[in-house]
């Protein structure tokens, strides 16, 4: 009997309250998406309300690879897989 492979899902979830504003997500998201390190053309969006409130969004088009959560230093992004 032959196995099958479960294709796993993935998402990203956020903890803002982590987020130090480094953008170093978004770096890695533009660098990826178009070899140039620019956070406007990244697909995570970090935007900030106040002194220390973050609101952390992504745009339609992410594909939740996990580049961000990769080189999220604070513990703000974190890759989860469900099915």
């Amino acid at each position: 009997m032959e196995k099958r492979k479960v294709k796993r899902k993935r998402r990203i979830v956020t903890h803002p309250e982590n987020c130090s504003g480094c953008s170093a997500c978004q770096l890695a998201c533009s660098f990826l998406l178009t070899g140039v390190f620019n956070p406007l053309k990244a697909y995570i969006q970090i935007n900030w309300s106040g002194d220390l409130d973050r609101c952390i969004n992504f745009t339609d088009e992410c594909t939740n690879c996990g580049a961000c959560v990769k080189y999220c230093n604070y513990g703000a992004l974190e890759l989860e897989e469900y099915r």
